[in-house]
């Protein structure tokens, strides 16, 4: 009995626990002054905070959030919708009827998931990505409103979409799909609420993507200074800046420095004194000039 107890009260206080960390989108009818107190909240989307990943761009803090398949948002109720964090305090809303609410835009991305359209909101002062689906509404549409929408209008969305869309169309719907912060905005809560081992986690992952956008970088410096230098000398070709690639991948090269661009010259003087860019396969031109620098090693050297 003590022992089903005790394990009553930890599984009560993890729940505590999580709801403190959790970020979630929910429905507060008329901003809260038409809610049922001893109700539940009608929440949409919501994730643990630390469950996040820092984003493509290492300076926001991107939060997937998971469904509530019993909770279906439709589309007239958007204008209902907050983003919230900490067990229900406010972040930001999307109602856009409210006097001295931060402001907020939004636009129709040029994404789509099948037919659904996702639409991006940014709100002020901080900064702060929502992201969402909208289900139900015709692709020819939303299509067209997306390009003829300009960028003065992207602060009326809401109420495009709730006055106009979920009226032409009332069985819309919407699914939450992802909750951005700006990092700056939450170091504090990056440093207090992420696990040891989850800090760890997403900051080698961080620190991986980062050098993998270096070294691409690197790299395709190196490409372009090959590819003006194939064409200030006349002899640019697909197959001849794939093969001179090669040679710098197979030499361990990766960024460019002033001895890479004097192997560079080196090579495609090669290439031009043993004739091999006078052939239009790469097995041949390969072969003509790893033929040429046996003979002449001083040229890769």
């Amino acid at each position: 009995m003590v022992a089903a107890d005790a394990a009553k009260d930890l599984a009560t206080a993890r729940k505590e626990r999580d709801m403190s960390h959790r970020v979630e989108v929910l429905r507060a009818i008329n901003n809260g002054e038409d809610e049922d107190e001893d109700g539940e909240t009608i929440v949409y989307g919501s994730a643990l905070f630390e469950d996040g990943q820092y984003h493509s761009n290492k300076n926001l803090w991107d939060i997937a959030l998971e469904q509530n398949s019993s909770n279906i948002c439709r589309l007239a109720d958007l204008r209902d919708c907050h983003i919230c964090a900490g067990g229900g305090f406010p972040v930001a809303t999307l109602d856009d009827t409210l006097q001295n609410n931060a402001m907020f835009e939004g636009s129709i991305d040029d994404v789509s998931e099948g037919d659904s359209c996702q639409v991006s909101f940014c709100f002020c002062p901080h900064a702060t990505w929502l992201v969402f689906l909208i289900h139900g509404w015709p692709r020819e549409e939303w299509e067209t409103i997306m390009m003829e929408r300009n960028a003065d209008e992207t602060q009326h969305l809401v109420s495009f979409m709730v006055d106009d869309v979920a009226v032409q169309y009332p069985d819309a719907t919407v699914e939450f799909k992802n909750v951005t912060f700006t990092v700056t905005s939450i170091h504090g809560a990056l440093k207090r609420l992420l696990p040891p081992k989850r800090k760890e986690e997403v900051r080698a992952d961080r620190d991986r993507r980062i050098a993998e956008e270096v070294a691409e970088r690197d790299w395709q410096e190196v490409v372009r200074y090959v590819e003006s230098t194939l064409r200030d000398r006349g002899n640019f070709g697909h197959i001849q800046l794939e093969m001179i690639l090669r040679l710098l991948s197979v030499s361990n090269v990766k960024k460019r420095t002033d001895a890479v661009d004097r192997k560079i010259l080196r090579i495609i003087t090669a290439c031009e004194q043993s004739g091999a860019f006078g052939f239009d396969d790469i097995k041949t031109i390969m072969e003509r000039l790893l033929h040429y620098l046996e003979e002449n090693p001083e040229m890769w050297d």
